[in-house]
């Protein structure tokens, strides 16, 4: 499995193996004041290989801040079938969005972590984020 993209959002969805967003690929949220309440979302594309198809694998979504505190986890697994027309050996995009709602402490930097896998094959991610201030006029 490879990592194809990872995508910050204030919306995504995926209909009809197409990727939808709304207000994508920022670093920086703004807000009144921390602690904060938040609502992000994440878009993700993975390329699953022939031999991983109709197999579990493993997956977790992570929010660390700069001194690789666990602030939020989602865990979860993907099984990605065979279609039948697939080309012997051909790998597979499966693409998939999170809504993540949790309260951030302060403001600074954080990190969104995806680790999909596991043992040797684990692939990771990593999108770094900054909560800030909001400016006053």
């Amino acid at each position: 499995m490879q990592i194809d993209y990872l995508l910050l959002a204030e919306h995504a969805e995926v209909v009809g193996n197409k990727l939808y967003l709304m207000g994508g690929g920022w670093d920086q949220m703004n807000v009144p004041e921390a602690p904060a309440n938040v609502r992000l979302a994440l878009a993700a594309g993975v390329r699953v290989d022939w031999e991983e198809t109709n197999t579990s694998i493993p997956l977790l979504v992570r929010i660390e801040d700069d001194d690789a505190q666990e602030l939020f986890k989602l865990e979860g697994q993907i099984n990605v079938g065979r279609p039948p027309n697939l080309v012997a050996g051909a790998s597979q995009l499966s693409q998939m969005t999170f809504t993540l709602q949790t309260s951030l402490p302060r403001l600074g930097g954080y990190r969104l972590m995806f680790i999909g896998g596991s043992g040797p094959a684990e692939v990771r991610r990593a999108i770094p984020f900054r909560l800030v201030k909001t400016a006053t006029r």
